[in-house]
């Protein structure tokens, strides 16, 4: 029976499901039948609904007619809503063999029969195949919004293919209706984890550009890997639960890592309490750097600024202890090259406090005051927060969602997307999780318990973290810094000259759009004879322009900057051979959307150039200081 290898194959990429399978009980209720072909391919009968998923003669016919059927534009990108005997998506990879499939099945005794039945093997060690399914498909969210954020699927958010397994619909229609919106709500998230405002990301390179010195100048991350290995950590965030267990930190600091989110710093400081050893922060906007407001160098002793350094310098500034630098997973982290650690770090200071403790080693991981939600008398905040505590009841994008403690519990949109992000970063995680918050949403995939609980069961030694964090970390000394110093104005010229390379591609493309749009307008959209052959063949060539970006220089100087408008745009192309026939209506539809593209990024480098040449001047200016002092801090 092929059961045993297809189990093991599917444990390697998804063990949770391997494990719902392998515990579900096999009751008779579909039945595997010979068909009339000359191999006796297998059919299934559902006994229950008395459904035959396909028929006796022919069943792998059943699923070629179905997918022929459907007259697919834009194959790229499906998902199957159940699976039946995998037929369906047999045949679909076998005329697509390079689309990327997400399989959706609700009912694990049917797997369980599929896969005693059928030999699987290069479906599920395949790449661009996931599975995810049973009961709780909000479990799965992370494989989902995983398989979504994989680089080759991001451009076809908009041109997805469902394609509905009839017997199984028909049979869970709900289920699969939810699955649809959990499938949507990850695909939102994917698209918001690439920005919708590339002026906003330009924010993010102009003060990592004005942070070089800082950069330069400070220890990073990567110092700390694996220190605290099986040591107790605890992310210290701001919400209102934080009020019930605060004062439990007091006997802490040296029997756990301690990390706050910035946004905790001056709550700590209100209840007397001792400095967290790591503060995160990675908010670009002039507000963050009001949180370290008015604090003393007593307030931040033997603490550290673990800063994404996107942040404005005045936030650098407002803080009086050391910093250590804390790259964020983006494009211009790898292309500026100046070594200090780069995590995957989520939207909130919240997310990155947790990376930064698994990239610790510490296990387990405790939550205190990472409510994510508000109460129900509409606090967002525990007592001693920067900004106060009142009540907040006409905030926008409220909605509910399920709680810790209660059923459901308030909270607002960019919450949901901090919540969203945590479980993603908990199903990865190989240690435990424990949520103390004591109120607040329910994140799935930590255990739930008091903070006391967890202090008793957890935090039981010393393990001297001040001392252990403060011998790790190494300062940069002055030949290295002369060198990062030179090297990063080097390569600040040649994002320059990038930046001006791209502008030329890009308006030899405008110039193309422009001869096509004489032609439909002269022609009134109707070329005939040499006109056609001049527009296609123009179109043509546009499209090939995007390829030209593929490149190492494209990705690492310009990418996280133009992302948002780069990679919507390229989904409305797609979208656009998705969903409309070949055709002059298709083909100036892509045209518009081509030229869009070019004037859009002609525009956007443009902007870049200034900050190169403003950072240029400031990096020129901060080696000559550097050079004057002999490698003092400047």
């Amino acid at each position: 029976m092929p059961y045993k290898k297809n189990i093991e194959a599917l444990a390697k990429k998804n063990p949770q499901l391997a494990q719902l399978i392998d515990s579900a009980v096999l009751t008779g209720r579909y039945v595997i039948a010979p068909s009339q072909r000359k191999d006796k391919l297998p059919s299934m009968v559902d006994i229950k609904f008395n459904k035959n998923f396909y028929n006796n003669i022919d069943p792998y016919r059943v699923a070629e007619q179905d997918i022929k059927s459907r007259n697919l534009r834009l194959p790229d990108l499906a998902v199957f809503l159940g699976f039946g005997l995998g037929y369906e998506v047999f045949e679909y990879l076998n005329k697509y063999p390079h689309a990327r499939v997400l399989i959706i099945e609700h009912d694990m005794e049917l797997l369980k029969t599929a896969f005693s039945t059928i030999k699987y093997l290069d479906l599920l060690n395949s790449a661009n195949v996931y599975f995810v399914g049973g009961p709780n498909l909000r479990a799965f969210y992370p494989m989902i919004f995983k398989f979504l954020n994989i680089s080759s699927n991001i451009y076809f958010l908009k041109s997805v293919n469902v394609l509905e397994q009839p017997v199984c619909y028909l049979g869970n229609k709900e289920y699969y209706l939810s699955s649809l919106q959990l499938l949507k709500e990850a695909i939102h998230q994917v698209l918001l984890l690439y920005g919708n405002d590339p002026y906003d990301s330009l924010l993010g390179i102009k003060y990592t550009l004005r942070n070089i010195p800082t950069i330069i100048n400070s220890p990073g991350i990567s110092d700390l890997e694996g220190i605290f290995k099986g040591k107790p950590g605890i992310v210290v965030a701001s919400g209102p639960s934080l009020n019930k267990n605060i004062h439990l930190l007091k006997d802490l600091k040296e029997k756990a890592v301690i990390c706050a989110a910035d946004g905790s710093v001056k709550i700590l400081k209100h209840n007397n309490l001792p400095p967290a050893h790591l503060v995160t922060s990675l908010e670009r906007v002039i507000e963050t750097s009001y949180l370290f407001e008015g604090l003393t160098e007593e307030d931040t002793k033997d603490s550290y600024l673990a800063a994404c350094p996107v942040i404005v310098p005045e936030t650098y500034a407002n803080f009086p202890g050391e910093k250590v630098i804390v790259y964020r997973n983006f494009a211009t982290f790898d292309w500026l090259d100046i070594k200090k650690g780069i995590l995957d770090i989520g939207p909130s200071s919240g997310n990155m406090a947790f990376k930064v403790l698994e990239y610790l080693g510490c296990d387990p991981i405790i939550l205190v005051g990472q409510d994510l939600a508000m109460t129900d008398d509409f606090r967002t905040h525990a007592k001693g927060f920067h900004s106060g505590n009142e009540p907040k009841p006409n905030l926008p994008n409220m909605l509910k969602v399920e709680g810790n403690y209660q059923k459901e519990v308030i909270t607002r949109r960019v919450y949901k997307q901090f919540l969203l992000h945590y479980e993603r970063d908990v199903a990865a995680y190989k240690g435990t999780v424990i949520n103390a918050t004591e109120g607040g949403a329910k994140i799935h995939g930590t255990q739930l318990m008091t903070f006391q609980e967890a202090i008793d069961k957890y935090i039981k030694t010393n393990i001297d973290s001040t001392n252990t964090i403060k011998r790790a970390l190494k300062y940069p000394k002055y030949k290295e810094k002369e060198k990062q110093i030179k090297e990063t104005l080097k390569k600040l010229h040649h994002g320059n000259k990038f930046c001006n390379e791209v502008i030329d591609i890009c308006n030899d493309g405008l110039r193309r759009c422009a001869v096509i749009e004489e032609i439909l307008s002269r022609t009134n959209c109707k070329p005939e004879g040499k006109d056609v052959e001049v527009y296609k063949s123009n179109l043509t060539e546009i499209e090939k322009i995007p390829y030209q970006f593929s490149g190492k220089d494209f990705y690492l100087i310009t990418m996280h900057y133009v992302q948002s408008i780069y990679i919507k745009i390229l989904q409305d192309i797609n979208n656009i051979k998705f969903s409309k026939d070949n055709g002059i209506e298709r083909d100036t539809m892509l045209f518009l959307k081509y030229r869009e593209l070019f004037s859009v990024l002609i525009g956007l480098l443009k902007k870049l150039i200034e900050e190169f040449n403003i950072s240029i001047d400031i990096v020129e200016k901060y080696q000559e200081e550097f050079l004057q002092t002999g490698g003092k801090k400047v």
